[in-house]
């Protein structure tokens, strides 16, 4: 396992597998979320899953990411579900009570199919990430656990303020 971020996808026509390597943060959720919006476009009843067996960290805004995937997956009438989770990344959705909020699956080749380069997540130009994403990704965090809100308060408060300013100047 390695630091350095890598996003890595399989699409099999109706299914789309999301390899995430190293640590994963909000930078590579606007960047996937973003690579993957076509794609559920073209597929709305698709099957997406994402291994995380090579992955080292996510932050919160990783975790908002999965759950509006999931949603709009859900309301869609399409599948999705967390394959392979490293340890670190168990531990990471252990803590926010969200084991049983996804479905998590364990595939031996898909594990094997990662280490297999198909195709690289093409670069996106380094567009500054929207603090909207940030927000709606706590936002959805909040709404799954409600109990974490306390902890995401502050910097949902900030980001809301930073909205605020942005629409009041347009």
């Amino acid at each position: 396992m390695h630091d350095r971020a890598g996003l890595y996808f399989w699409d099999n026509g109706s299914q789309l597998v999301l390899f995430l390597s190293g640590r994963v943060t909000a930078n590579e959720a606007y960047q996937f979320f973003a690579h993957l919006q076509p794609w559920m476009a073209a597929h709305p009843t698709g099957s997406l899953i994402l291994d995380l067996d090579g992955t080292s960290y996510i932050d919160s805004t990783v975790i908002g990411t999965l759950i509006r995937l999931q949603k709009s997956q859900r309301r869609n009438g399409g599948s999705f579900a967390l394959c392979n989770l490293s340890e670190a990344v168990e531990e990471i959705i252990r803590k926010t009570k969200l084991l049983k909020y996804f479905a998590i699956i364990s595939d031996d080749a898909l594990r094997d199919l990662e280490h297999v380069v198909f195709e690289r997540l093409p670069e996106r130009d380094r567009e500054p990430l929207e603090s909207r994403f940030v927000l709606d990704a706590h936002n959805d965090i909040c709404e799954a656990v409600p109990e974490l809100r306390p902890q995401f308060e502050q910097l949902i408060s900030m980001l809301q303020g930073t909205q605020s300013r942005r629409n009041t100047s347009n």
